[in-house]
């Protein structure tokens, strides 16, 4: 085994000679050879490796999609945060919450918030039309920052988690009602789960969020599935990447409540608990059967956040005359949702 290390460590007095692949910033190495047909044989080689490295590293960077806004003041970073797509064709952003970290820089925090989320929106493509900010409820301080800069409260959400301390949630019986199971989302029931989640959001979020097929395989994950009666979809649980580094999943359920849900929704959350002791399941407050539900079987209530929204076709609508004072949903009933609405007549097919 000392062999063999010593087959690639060469020791020469104090150095080690290191073994590297030729790239650009060994040019200077190349400058003391005195062969200049090699050295011209060695300037395209390391040019090629360079490039196929920055093929690679630009491959990873398309994936990601996330990138880092700062505040800098005298050449240091005072504040930051994040953006990343909420859908795969990068028509709707996330913007993070901005934090800042040198509390004795000279800008006030509402000028480094509104700095911040100004500069995420101006360095976007021209593909996305909506910016998604979350904030909770009592951050007065983020919100009104964000309504100044053209944001619209969307919808509130509750997070919510299970109480250890409630032992009320017991298994039952589902052979009351034809329920399958909850299964893995897969290829085969792909489709459904997307016309499922798609058919239970207004036309505003629709438009705002824009999922397709890809979307929900982004959301899924080992603890990700279907509530599934009679081969149609009543009920989904996925990953949220709302929130980064976090296991939140959003709970869907029919607009209206429906009550073969009731004996085995219980049961299944109780198996997702089992599974992953610390997650959270997020609901929408407009559902208050489904938080209802969820309370009276020993959840509780987290925090509460609200979602606010920035458009352009919103902005541009609203700039004629007599639209001004209209509510979001009313302006976005009058645009066409890109892409199928579903539900309609031509609900989404598979690819």
């Amino acid at each position: 085994m000392k062999q063999d290390l010593n087959q690639f460590l060469i020791s020469n007095k104090h150095e080690k000679v290191t073994f590297e692949e030729l790239h650009i910033r060994h040019l200077n190495l190349l400058m003391d050879l005195s062969s200049k047909k090699l050295n011209n044989w060695f300037l395209k080689m390391a040019i090629i490796n360079t490039f196929d490295d920055l093929k690679i590293f630009l491959n990873n960077l398309k994936k990601n999609k996330h990138k880092c806004i700062i505040a800098i003041e005298e050449k240091k970073i005072i504040g930051y945060l994040n953006i990343f797509p909420l859908n795969d064709k990068g028509t709707c952003l996330r913007i993070s919450k901005p934090n800042l970290i040198n509390k004795e820089a000279s800008t006030t925090e509402k000028d480094l918030t509104m700095g911040l989320i100004k500069k995420s929106i101006s360095i976007t493509e021209i593909k996305t039309s909506s910016w998604v900010i979350n904030s909770d409820i009592n951050n007065n301080h983020l919100i009104s920052s964000s309504r100044e800069l053209g944001f619209q409260p969307l919808e509130n959400v509750k997070l919510w988690c299970k109480n250890n301390i409630n032992k009320s949630i017991k298994p039952t019986k589902k052979e009351l009602y034809s329920i399958d199971e909850f299964q893995e989302i897969n290829k085969l029931n792909l489709i459904n789960v997307l016309n499922f989640i798609r058919s239970n959001q207004s036309p505003l979020l629709r438009t705002i969020f824009d999922l397709d097929q890809k979307d929900i395989s982004n959301r899924n994950d080992l603890n990700s599935g279907a509530i599934i009666h009679e081969k149609s979809v009543i009920g989904t649980i996925l990953k949220d990447i709302n929130f980064q580094g976090s296991k939140i999943y959003t709970l869907t359920t029919g607009r209206s409540w429906d009550n073969r849900l009731k004996p085995i929704l219980k049961e299944i959350l109780n198996q997702f608990f089992e599974k992953s002791p610390n997650s959270i399941i997020k609901t929408y407050e407009e559902n208050t059967e489904l938080n209802s539900y969820l309370e009276d079987f020993g959840f509780k209530d987290k925090f509460q956040e609200i979602v606010l929204v920035r458009n352009t076709l919103v902005r541009n609508e609203s700039k004629q005359i007599n639209k001004i004072n209209q509510s979001l949903e009313s302006i976005f009933e009058k645009l066409n949702p890109q892409g199928n609405a579903y539900p309609s007549p031509f609900p989404l097919k598979s690819k």
